[in-house]
């Protein structure tokens, strides 16, 4: 079983995804801005709600200074819808923008400001977006760019470990100074990350009680379950309701992301995954007696491998 090609099928739980063998196979065209890399997998993958005008006041979303700017965006039937975000939101992100308004898919949108194409992992502010610009949406044509191609080299083999048939003995292992919990029973396919961050690699760590290393988090993408995130924050089964906070949510046990785990189907066969996670203490969010973290600023959240299993 190629493991590239069960990546690519997982990826696809939320975007599609094709790996680089498939596509010279089927003389699918490719272009530089459809290889998936880390840095997309970081805003495409990870659950990040951008604040929107209902949990936000007008006038701070009025106010540059506020880092929230009103554009407009363009459709090719001329029309043109106004739409507040932060002047830090990534490109991709204000296509999630975009998605929830006026209902395009992502995978077949292209923006452009001022004729320039804009890319997925670029800021608004690097290229320079500000209050009043307007965004043209384009869209792609068919046999285009309507979907993400991985290739081997995103994957890091030699750090892939399988947990299938590994249980918990009580050993406990320790990871930037809290508890990491080992995903036993899935299969653990690593990211190449080293160096993607910058020349620091630290927060990669094995030593437990460095400053440096970052802890290690799980996080689910199901679909069905986004919405709702994003509206009461999670819902526990416990009948506990977290109070709402922007940034990223997470878990340091594996067994409670998998509540949230997508669902995909490979080589006929059922799988369900999630992600594995560095997170940083800096601004680190720990609800009292319940296993979620909520990481606020996504920078301090990096997505480092993926966790497979069967579904039985």
């Amino acid at each position: 079983m190629s493991q590239l090609a069960l990546v690519a099928s997982a990826m696809s739980s939320s975007t599609s995804v094709k790996t680089y063998d498939e596509c010279v196979a089927n003389k699918y065209p490719i272009v530089h801005a459809q290889i998936l890399d880390v840095n997309i997998i970081h805003v495409l993958m990870l659950f990040r709600h951008v604040e929107t005008e209902k949990n936000a006041s007008k006038s701070a979303l009025n106010d540059p200074s506020k880092g929230f700017i009103q554009i407009f965006v363009k459709t090719l039937s001329g029309e043109s819808r106004a739409m507040f975000v932060s002047s830090q939101s990534t490109v991709l992100e204000l296509k999630r923008v975009i998605q929830e308004k006026l209902g395009y898919k992502i995978t077949q949108m292209r923006l452009e400001l001022a004729c320039k194409p804009l890319e997925d992992d670029k800021s608004l502010t690097s290229y320079g977006v500000k209050q009043g610009d307007n965004i043209c949406i384009l869209f792609r044509l068919l046999g285009g760019l309507g979907f993400y191609v991985i290739k081997e080299n995103l994957l890091d083999r030699k750090y892939d470990r399988d947990y299938t048939n590994i249980k918990n003995e009580g050993k406990i292992y320790i990871r930037g100074k809290l508890t990491y919990n080992k995903p036993y029973g899935w299969k653990r396919i690593a990211l190449n990350v080293l160096g993607k961050y910058g020349s620091n690699n630290k927060w990669l760590g094995c030593v437990g009680n460095s400053s440096e290393e970052w802890s290690v988090s799980y996080h689910g993408t199901k679909k069905d379950v986004v919405d709702s995130i994003a509206i009461n924050g999670y819902l526990l089964s416990k009948g506990l309701r977290f109070a709402y906070g922007k940034g990223i949510y997470s878990s340091p046990k594996i067994e409670v992301a998998e509540e949230y785990a997508a669902q995909f189907v490979h080589a006929g066969a059922k799988y369900k995954f999630v992600f594995q996670n560095r997170v940083n203490s800096a601004g680190l969010i720990k609800f009292d007696n319940v296993d979620y973290w909520l990481t606020p600023d996504e920078k301090n959240i990096r997505p480092y491998g993926l966790c497979v299993k069967k579904v039985q």
